[in-house]
């Protein structure tokens, strides 16, 4: 119906989470890859992009990127400094789920 299910944005689209408690490198480009993946996704699917949680989740998963980057290339590797991204990335991909389950 909206050219997304569920599992497929849960898949492809949401960073993976490990729970090493450091950034890695691995970890920003997962982030980066989900963050270009989705956005040309979204620029090119006119309905879910009228769709405002789809923007805003497209907006906290770049600044889930940048943080994570940014903080790879300080030095700053331990995840409470990505801790309210992830938080903010979270909250606003479940609602994005609850859109295309239909709750």
């Amino acid at each position: 119906m909206f050219g997304l299910t569920v599992d497929e944005f849960k898949q492809s689209y949401f960073p993976k989470y490990r729970e090493s408690g450091v950034i890695t490198i691995a970890d920003v480009k997962d982030a980066k890859r989900c963050s270009d993946e989705f956005h040309d996704f979204l620029v090119n699917n006119r309905f879910l992009s009228s769709v405002s949680c789809f923007r805003v989740y497209d907006n906290e998963l770049f600044g889930f990127y940048k943080q994570a980057e940014r903080c790879l290339k300080s030095g700053k590797t331990d995840v409470s400094n990505i801790e309210v991204e992830w938080r903010l990335l979270a909250g606003s991909g479940l609602t994005c789920r609850r859109f295309l389950s239909g709750n």
